[in-house]
């Protein structure tokens, strides 16, 4: 293995040590003597892993990573991150190790699961969210970095400046863009609570609001009851939207110093296609819960405004009642979180890009059949798609949802209905955690049994690294097991 993936493994756990800092602090000034030790121990720990990981690599590692080696680092460090990620909970007595570790990875990779029925002091709640926020910056790094150069091809690479989608995956490359982004996504967070605790809500209760809605997590406390109204319901939509679109346009903004670069946002197909999604969905949802005589008209469009947004985006943040509409709305909410944000987004699901790709391939191939001889070119903001990216969007395509397929038989083997199946299922590989809870409750998702979590688990990975990379990474572990026995 190259010993550049132990540096930057060792680089993760040292930041992930690093952000644990915050809630050791708080533990500390509010009196939390049991979580300050439990965050004192995990800081620690993770403190000597990630000094003994850089230490090893820097014996010798090379400058950049292969195409295996990135697949490598994409899957593993949610993995590692999560194990010292849950380490809090499991020292502060609140989880056991695996109802600490599915918490801990559905946090690193924003999908969020909430529910999960155990008593937390503030702390806790706070490195939850903090762990949300980390995870989707990782998202953004790696997808700027790591992931073009092991499944560029599926869409990612095309939506990127040439400069960020070309060359190696090198340590210099690395360390600039995690710099910048860092810049951007902390201005982005800081902008969120200072507007949260303009609308009335508590320092806490800000940072906590802004770190779950710009990451996408949507997770915050088992006991918060959101009230969709008011500017703190506007305050969330418009974070929410932040972290759906395409954030590497506002990064191409910053980078050439230009305000009216961020024109080209809502210039960008992707986001008005995904507007026109919300308008529609949001339309349908509030009339048929005006019909029902769920709410008035005026809080049937906010009602369900938020929701789509929520789930359209994958942070699947819900309001209390939202969780007795009837299964309709619940679908078409399901419905959005598959389609998901856009590809330069940390959102999940299938992302827009690709489905825009689909439907535009699907018209051309009708008009070859109409007239054989015609010349179709396939444009997305008038951009030729090359030829490779159509056919290797059309395998993602069909190996996201087998995914989807393979999952439903497995999760069903634990007594779950068909609903349920589904609803965890497409929770964990969209990163929409919140979704479980459409037809479970907090009991139901706490005696899943542990294989069924560790199957989740890494479904959501899958989530965020998508299928390929994890075909990669399967693909190189087979073939090293057939160079041993040879």
């Amino acid at each position: 293995m190259n010993r550049l993936v132990l540096l930057l493994m060792g680089r993760v756990i040292l930041m992930c040590s690093g952000l644990q800092l915050i809630p050791f602090g708080y533990s500390l000034y509010h009196g939390y003597e049991q979580s300050a030790g439990a965050f004192a121990a995990s800081v620690l720990i993770a403190l000597l892993a990630g000094i003994w990981l850089i230490g090893m690599a820097e014996r010798g590692y090379k400058e950049s990573l292969s195409v295996l080696d990135g697949a490598a680092f994409l899957a593993v460090c949610w993995w590692v991150m999560s194990i010292f990620g849950g380490l809090p909970y499991y020292i502060d007595g609140d989880l056991g190790i695996a109802n600490a570790f599915f918490d801990s990875i559905s946090c690193f990779t924003t999908t969020g699961v909430m529910d999960l029925p155990y008593e937390a002091d503030d702390a806790i709640i706070l490195w939850r969210s903090l762990s949300q926020w980390l995870g989707g910056y990782m998202v953004l790094l790696l997808l700027s970095t790591v992931l073009p150069g092991t499944s560029g091809c599926f869409g990612t690479a095309f939506i990127l400046s040439g400069n960020m989608r070309t060359g190696a995956i090198t340590l210099r490359r690395i360390n600039r863009t995690s710099v910048k982004l860092l810049k951007i996504y902390s201005a982005v967070t800081l902008g969120g609570i200072l507007l949260y605790w303009f609308c009335g809500l508590s320092m806490y209760d800000a940072v906590n609001m802004s770190l779950v809605t710009i990451s996408t997590g949507g997770c915050y406390t088992p006991d918060a009851k959101i009230t969709v109204s008011g500017w703190v319901a506007v305050t969330a939509i418009l974070g929410v939207i932040a972290a759906g679109c395409n954030i590497l346009l506002y990064w191409q903004a910053v980078d050439h110093k230009e305000i009216r670069a961020f024109h080209q946002t809502w210039k960008n197909s992707e986001t008005r296609i995904f507007a026109g999604l919300v308008l529609c969905f949001t339309a349908i949802i509030a009339t048929h819960l005006y019909l029902k005589g769920y709410y008035d008209a005026g809080d049937a469009i906010s009602n369900a405004l938020f929701h789509v947004v929520s789930f359209g985006c994958t942070n699947g943040i819900m309001a209390e009642g939202m969780y007795h509409w009837d299964d309709v709305d619940k679908f078409f909410l399901m419905c959005m979180a598959l389609i998901g944000g856009c590809i330069g987004s940390i959102s999940g699901g299938f992302k827009i890009f690709r489905l825009q790709v689909l439907l535009k391939s699907s018209l051309a191939e009708l008009k070859r059949t109409l007239h054989p001889h015609m010349v179709v070119h396939i444009q997305v903001d008038g951009k030729a798609v090359p030829q490779k990216i159509i056919e290797r969007i059309l395998g993602y395509f069909f190996m996201f949802f087998v995914t989807i397929l393979v999952s439903l038989l497995v999760i069903s083997l634990s007594g779950l209905n068909m609903q349920q199946t589904m609803d965890v299922a497409i929770a964990c590989i969209t990163s929409s955690g919140p979704m479980m809870m459409f037809h479970l409750d907090a009991g139901e998702v706490r005696n899943l049994p542990d294989w069924v979590k560790l199957y989740c688990s890494m479904l959501m990975v899958i989530g965020k690294v998508n299928v390929f990379t994890f075909l990669l990474i399967v693909h190189g572990a087979w073939n090293g097991l057939q160079e041993r026995q040879w």
